[in-house]
């Protein structure tokens, strides 16, 4: 009585708050309150892919399941991005069917870090996916060694769940006492002249005897092909790898992976990884190629991850960052756009989901941006002074400091025909979309 008494109110709960256009957490709440292991009733007969990582699952997540759905496998997700126990809870009863509990669906779940081994409590799924580890939200992981054992809890009560791990990632290689299948994904090589080593990273040294790395390649931050300079640990021999980049601009990337030449809708390394790490999710529940390709080259941006749009005349991208890995590698996808000078925003929250400790702006190489073909910069959120200063200290002219999002839009809407980046923390993200959708300037909200 309990586990159906659980559902009913859930989906109740859902049904008024999708209505009212709010978040899916709470209803989930209801749900464990209720009846504590719901989870484990709603998710039988259910083949489960969770995806986790630092940086890339939401955009990993919504590619994953638009290449299933495409496969014309049943599955669900959840797109919103509420990824702990509640919001994961609520998207699990939200597509159960209480008529017809033995209905085969698949479920492709973002999940964060560190609530992985609550999951994993109750669900035992086909695949576990991991994007990368980087240092974030130290207020709630402290450093990457922290968030590399939240994972592994979550892994070690899943010993049946094949693992698919970026082989780039030293963190994520060779993870002792684990005993599960494993893939690895990563790059074949990879040629910048902008992505040296550098101190400031985490994961320099080897986890296993502390000397420091001797890499082939960087991609960006700690990630590429990585050997210890004194004992044999090394990279993972990789199954899923990009063979080459044929282009990489702002706008697209065309990679080749094996002998298929793929085109992504959106630049950046990081998103490379991303399809990457798609495509072998895919390819191990034997989706053939042709789907998977065809899949990935009409895939559209996820809300608030390289999100493009207009105000007035005016053409917006904006891009979620939450870390110092994440938004340094932001800022050279922007550097890709050599052709014409644009506007730069940051908006900065220090909310619980932002992470209250914003100490690590000053490790983001802000001062790249004084090379950039800029006509000024803006910032915004609860923190826009503390973002200001971060500007001022990196030498940026021309910065606009805002208090209220109806000031940055006045702005905006006083340009003609611009580009405009902006860059934003996640609940900056949400509040700034939800106000746009206020002003009719973008669609949905979700």
């Amino acid at each position: 009585m309990k586990k159906i008494l659980s559902i009913i109110i859930t989906k109740i709960a859902i049904m008024v708050l999708k209505l009212k256009k709010k978040g899916s957490s709470f209803p989930g709440k209801i749900a464990l309150k209720i009846c504590p292991d719901i989870l484990k009733h709603v998710s039988k007969n259910i083949n489960t892919i969770l995806i986790t990582g630092t940086n890339g699952k939401t955009t990993t997540t919504a590619l994953t399941n638009h290449i299933f759905n495409n496969s014309f496998i049943n599955c669900f997700s959840n797109y919103t991005g509420a990824n702990m126990l509640p919001g994961i809870t609520t998207t699990y009863i939200k597509n159960y069917n209480l008529f017809n509990k033995k209905v085969s669906k698949t479920a492709i779940i973002e999940v964060d870090e560190a609530s992985l081994k609550y999951i994993c409590k109750f669900i035992e799924p086909k695949i576990i996916a991991v994007t990368n580890i980087f240092r974030d939200q130290l207020d709630r992981y402290g450093e990457v060694y922290t968030t590399l054992n939240h994972i592994k809890e979550g892994i070690k009560l899943c010993s049946n769940s094949k693992l698919i791990l970026n082989g780039d990632e030293p963190l994520l290689c060779s993870l002792e006492k684990i005993y599960n299948s494993k893939y690895y994904f990563g790059f074949e090589n990879y040629k910048s002249s902008s992505n040296q080593e550098n101190l400031n990273v985490e994961a320099t040294n080897c986890k296993f005897c502390g000397s420091p790395y001797e890499y082939n390649f960087i991609t960006y931050n700690h990630l590429g092909n990585f050997k210890c300079s004194r004992c044999d640990f090394k990279r993972e021999e990789l199954d899923f790898s990009v063979a080459d980049i044929l282009e990489n601009n702002i706008n697209e990337s065309i990679i080749k992976i094996k002998n298929n030449v793929i085109t992504i809708n959106q630049g950046g390394i990081y998103n490379i990884y991303n399809v990457l790490c798609a495509y072998a999710i895919s390819s191990v529940c034997n989706i053939p190629d042709y789907i998977i390709i065809d899949s990935i080259k009409t895939f559209s941006n996820v809300f608030g991850r390289q999100e493009n749009f207009k105000i007035k005349n005016n053409d917006i991208t904006m891009f979620l960052v939450k870390n110092p890995a994440g938004f340094n590698e932001t800022l050279n996808t922007i550097n890709l756009n050599k052709q014409n000078e644009f506007y730069l925003g940051f908006l900065l929250n220090d909310n619980f989901a932002d992470g209250q400790d914003i100490s690590w702006i000053y490790d983001v190489n802000i001062e790249m941006i004084n090379d950039f073909k800029l006509k000024e910069v803006f910032t915004g959120g609860t923190r826009t002074h503390d973002m200001g200063l971060r500007l001022n200290l990196g030498e940026v002219k021309n910065i606009n400091i805002f208090e209220k999002y109806e000031e940055i839009l006045d702005y905006l809407e006083n340009k003609e025909n611009e580009t405009v980046y902006i860059l934003c923390s996640y609940t900056c993200m949400l509040e700034f979309r939800r106000f746009l959708y206020s002003k009719k300037y973008i669609d949905s909200i979700w």
